[in-house]
């Protein structure tokens, strides 16, 4: 995703008129910005008065049409020919078997170390690298998967991710450490990872789906390319931060480049390296999660099940194993590159600890084996589904008129006029639209950037999905960069109120989004409703840490010469720390944008519909034509509000 590296004053060739300086109300963006939206409300009340007539409808769906057509021509093809043709004998059906029995594999070493050998390795492990909080915290883990009954698909789980991490890091490690020592390579490599990061998770599926087909080997690549930029961009950079003086000092005494990287840069730059590790790890478990659609199987397809069938307490009981499985894996993770809380242990101890902790584990498997524990049994788990789903219908009975209401009146008066706003405008026109806030907003590059977005977006014939999905994006986003100024202002003011955010925003940025769909779903049902409070809330937690990093980061000698003046609070917010805070506030707009795109997709699982439904149905129905239309039409909408909201600040090498 785009990063603010450039100072607020900084302006690119034909953007001059950026409304910050004194040239009237018509140089201010935010007017041009809305002169915009009234020409396009205009142009689409001139063509309801007119009938509607042929040159001002949606885009023409010839093109998109004859492309699905021969999507779907391709996908017959690879299907006839996948067991003929050698591209897949000796490659693609290579890597399908190698990484389907990977992760079979692991799945069958987890099973024979039993559910207790399983467990006393974890605790162990995790009190060596990371204390016995983070034990106690494994040890609570596992025993959510084997007391709301899932311990054999939460295993499933964790072999997804341990062969999706291990591919992830096999090539994204040595291609961060090329990016960090060539600068050349780095800025080759930059464009592909900000292309990869403003991706939606969900448009990562079917390109995999049709090289490798539905199962275990497709779910774990799309996972480990989707958690492959994290590890890459942070190891690059933690080589590149290494301490220029270091490296002349080694070179002087005739190092080769080898030893610099393994003696010098790696050993300095290990923490930096250990925290793209963490991030990976995190990412794959969102994705993994994701990739249930797919035929990943284990937690993912447990909750995939229970939404559709909206049996809530079912994807509560799965939801809260993620959840757990998460948290874990990030603190156990996150230890191991700090290492404040690992155990100090005496260097003559340590040989005889590491023997004794092995053989507690080898004796705990011999135990699972001989009483042939296997996986914890399903008739000792804790039905927890039945009082959730109780405690649902009690919600749902004292809100739930409310929430309807409050549901089809954001559908009646906000989604829907805006829908038909951008759906029943002439596909030109809003293509204008666009260039023009690309031009307001970003420069000329971005204009015709947004253009090309657009236009590309109606060669793929799904337009009016396209702009059901935009209309969901922008509404969910003005909510969330609402909340979000106002918790992140109320953060930077109060250290007492930050110390309590803290926590909670830890806790919400380590959930998989996959998990928000649960309480959306239920307490408003199904629909683009929940789809769009899942999204929010989903978003929330980087725009208030944004806000409140930016406002914190104002000097205190500039508050106190404003203060001196007889500022009071509100001038003082709005005049000084506001403007002053403008680059993280515009990134916190992007990264909100960009979350949000990823979230309302994923909520056709719930009724959202538009394009995150085609991709749904594209997998279902092996529609592959649709599916991937829909897929490249989301990465063209993330393109598009990605670079109109961060487009003039693009990061610098």
């Amino acid at each position: 995703m785009a990063t603010v590296t450039e100072p607020a004053g900084t302006k690119e060739a034909g953007t001059e008129n950026t409304g910050d300086g004194d040239g009237g109300l018509l140089r201010r963006s935010w007017f041009q910005a809305l002169l915009v939206v009234v020409v396009l409300i205009l142009g689409y009340q001139l063509t309801r008065l007119m009938g509607s007539p042929s040159w001002a409808g949606g885009f023409p769906g010839a093109t998109g049409s004859a492309f699905m057509a021969w999507l779907d021509g391709v996908y017959a093809w690879i299907v006839a020919n996948r067991n003929d043709s050698p591209l897949f004998l000796y490659f693609f059906n290579y890597i399908s078997v190698g990484l389907g029995s990977a992760v079979v594999l692991i799945n069958q070493v987890l099973n024979t170390f039993t559910w207790l050998g399983v467990t006393v390795i974890g605790v162990l492990a995790s009190w060596r690298i990371a204390g016995w909080r983070v034990a106690l915290l494994v040890l609570a883990t596992f025993a959510v998967f084997a007391l709301t009954g899932l311990w054999n698909e939460s295993m499933t789980t964790l072999s997804l991710i341990i062969t999706s991490v291990f591919i992830a890091l096999l090539f994204g490690v040595p291609l961060g450490i090329l990016a960090g020592r060539s600068e050349g390579f780095y800025r080759a490599i930059r464009p592909v990872l900000d292309f990869m990061q403003i991706m939606p998770a969900f448009a990562y599926l079917l390109p995999f789906v049709l090289l490798f087909g539905i199962g275990n080997a497709s779910a774990a690549v799309v996972t480990a390319v989707y958690a492959l930029p994290p590890v890459v961009r942070i190891t690059a950079l933690g080589i590149r931060e290494v301490n220029k003086g270091a490296i002349e000092a080694t070179t002087s005494l005739g190092s080769t480049p080898w030893q610099i990287l393994t003696k010098v840069q790696l050993p300095l730059a290990k923490r930096t390296i250990l925290l793209g590790v963490n991030q990976t790890i995190m990412l794959a478990v969102s994705m993994v999660v994701i990739a249930s659609v797919i035929g990943a199987g284990g937690l993912g397809d447990a909750i995939y099940q229970a939404l559709s069938k909206i049996n809530v307490g079912q994807a509560f009981q799965a939801g809260l194993a993620i959840v757990m499985l998460a948290i874990a894996m990030d603190r156990v993770t996150g230890a191991v590159g700090h290492g404040a809380h690992t155990p100090r242990i005496e260097a003559r101890y340590r040989l005889p600890l590491l023997g004794g902790m092995l053989a507690a584990a080898v004796a705990a498997m011999i135990v699972g084996r001989l009483l042939d524990l296997g996986g914890w049994p399903r008739d000792l788990s804790l039905r927890i589904d039945i009082p959730v789903n109780a405690f649902d219908k009690a919600i749902e009975a004292a809100i739930g008129p409310a929430a309807a209401a409050l549901g089809s009146w954001t559908q009646s008066w906000i989604l829907g006029p805006l829908d038909n706003l951008l759906s029943g405008s002439p596909w030109w026109l809003v293509t204008l639209a666009a260039a023009a806030l690309g031009l307001i907003f970003a420069g000329r590059r971005v204009a015709v950037i947004s253009a090309l977005c657009f236009i590309a977006i109606g060669l793929l014939g799904v337009w009016d999905n396209a702009m059901a999905t935009l209309s969901q994006v922008l509404v969910a986003t003005v909510v969330t960069i609402a909340l979000g100024v106002v918790l992140g202002v109320l953060m930077s003011r109060n250290d007492v109120v930050a110390v309590v955010f803290r926590p909670v925003l830890d806790f919400m940025q380590t959930l998989p989004p996959f998990v928000y769909l649960i309480p959306a779903v239920a307490l408003l049902g199904l629909g683009p409703v929940p789809a769009l409070a899942a999204a929010v809330i989903f978003a929330l937690p980087p725009v208030i840490r944004l806000v409140n990093d930016g406002i914190r980061g104002v000097p205190e000698g500039t508050l106190e010469a404003a203060v001196s003046q007889g500022s009071t609070k509100w001038q003082l917010l709005t005049k000084v720390e506001l403007p002053m805070a403008r680059g993280s506030l515009l990134l916190a707009v992007n990264q909100g944008i960009i979350l949000v795109l990823s979230m309302v997709v994923m909520g056709a699982l719930v009724g959202a519909g538009a394009l995150g439904n085609d991709v749904v149905l594209g997998l279902a129905q092996n529609e592959l034509g649709l599916g991937i239309a829909a897929g490249l039409a989301i990465v063209f909408l993330g393109l598009f509000l990605d670079r109109v909201t961060q487009g003039r600040r693009a990061p610098r090498a």
